[in-house]
């Protein structure tokens, strides 16, 4: 829906991340226990499969074992912030979503500042 800027987006996880999250949704608390948080806590999706592949990692044991998983999602990013920023000041970020909530989402432009992708 063009109105909320709704994308569907993809997320690199384990399996067993992966099932845990179809169950019970993403946990903000375990935002950026995996790969960090460069713009600020939150949940991260990329527009390329390519990237979101970056963060899939496989499960040493159980029913999953050696496999990678991925998960397409549907998200409502709203008004985005945007920056291009190699180290954007992560407490500009949130001040735009959490305190001024006139942003609700960011979306880190790392294909203009850095030649990968944006996520």
């Amino acid at each position: 829906d063009v109105g909320c800027n709704e994308l569907y987006l993809f997320h690199g996880t384990n399996p067993s991340a992966a099932r845990a999250i179809c169950d019970n949704s993403f946990q903000l608390s375990k935002a950026g226990s995996n790969a960090g948080t460069l713009y600020g806590p939150g949940v991260y999706f990329a527009e390329a499969s390519s990237k979101a592949d970056e963060y899939a990692e496989e499960d040493a044991e159980g029913i999953f074992a050696g496999l990678y998983a991925m998960l397409v999602c549907r998200v409502v990013c709203g008004n985005m912030r945007y920056t291009d920023e190699v180290k954007p000041d992560r407490d500009n970020l949130m001040k735009s979503i959490f305190q001024h909530r006139y942003k609700h989402s960011v979306l880190g432009d790392r294909e203009k500042c850095r030649g990968t992708y944006r996520e």
